[in-house]
């Protein structure tokens, strides 16, 4: 049975990594329907679509839908982790060609979406219904599975995520195949042979769509787990920089089950002892004789 032509302005770019790079390959595939459920949750007004490209086909379970493609990528895969990037790139432009070929509208937006991150439940609209040229996602969230807690960044969000940005393409602005380097959306890579997500604002401010930023958390970043390429080149697990910034467990319970479509992931979140720990541990300051009261409003902030 012939698949349809895409159709809608708005298209998540997906690149997953191959079986044989993951420690734990259920869990990328669980990770993987829980970024596409919370895709398809905010695309439920505007009809986009999901382009999944890999090596291995993955099951996607309850999230299969006619809006949902996986494509299987014809070069070889990556020989180690270090070689993510290049690989994730690859990807990117191997489902914009085929987008190309396939697409109905004479233009559309795409995001480069990471196999285990959520959007929020009112990206597409803001984007869609805004017809801005780009768009950069500077505030967000932190998701830290290994400690189940949710921090929020207020800015440059971007820097560390690469979950990050939407820009509108014309069809012929998209790569003919996964390795033509000249198409306008190529110029979008990984570092270091291109420019990462930390300068994409910078490569469509070249292409004369400078990016406005999305006034809303606009993406949930999971990190600190098994499968995230920050611990596969074994790199220490990022730590929070501001405590101040910690969402109490009841309301990061709420923005993740409400706002991305993941109640699996917000019923595995720590409870409000948790929380408090945390933000004794990473604030690293002398309480005083005003420990027992900080402690006491911190436990009942928790607990809202």
């Amino acid at each position: 049975m012939t698949e349809p032509a895409p159709a809608g302005r708005f298209v998540f770019a997906v690149a997953l990594k191959p079986r044989s790079v993951s420690s734990d390959w259920e869990r990328v595939q669980n990770d993987l329907r829980r970024t596409i459920r919370s895709a398809r949750a905010a695309s439920r007004d505007h009809g986009s679509v999901v382009v999944v490209a890999c090596h291995d086909e993955p099951d996607l379970g309850d999230v299969a839908d006619a809006h949902v493609h996986v494509r299987a990528v014809p070069f070889a895969k990556p020989a180690n982790v270090w070689e993510g990037g290049r690989d994730k790139a690859r990807k990117r432009r191997f489902a914009a060609a085929w987008l190309r070929d396939e697409m109905r509208d004479p233009q559309v937006y795409v995001m480069f979406l990471d196999a285990d991150d959520l959007v929020h439940r009112d990206l597409v609209r803001y984007v869609v219904e805004g017809g801005n040229g780009s768009y950069l996602v500077d505030r967000g969230y932190f998701v830290d599975v290994a400690a189940g807690l949710v921090h929020r960044r207020r800015t440059d969000f971007h820097e560390a995520c690469g979950s990050s940005f939407v820009c509108r393409f014309e069809r012929d602005e998209l790569p003919s195949s996964w390795d033509d380097l000249s198409a306008p959306f190529s110029r979008f890579g990984a570092s270091p042979e291109q420019r990462g997500h930390q300068d994409y604002d910078e490569v469509a401010a070249e292409l004369g769509r400078p990016p406005i930023s999305i006034p809303f958390p606009a993406v949930a970043y999971l990190v600190n787990h098994p499968e995230s390429l920050r611990a596969a080149k074994g790199r220490e697990m990022r730590t929070l920089v501001d405590p101040f910034e910690l969402v109490s467990p009841r309301a990061a319970r709420r923005i993740l089950a409400r706002d991305f479509a993941a109640s699996d992931l917000a019923a595995t979140l720590a409870g409000g002892g948790g929380a408090t720990k945390a933000f004794l541990g990473a604030s690293k300051v002398r309480l005083g004789n005003h420990r027992g009261a900080l402690v006491a409003r911190l436990r009942a902030r928790a607990g809202r």
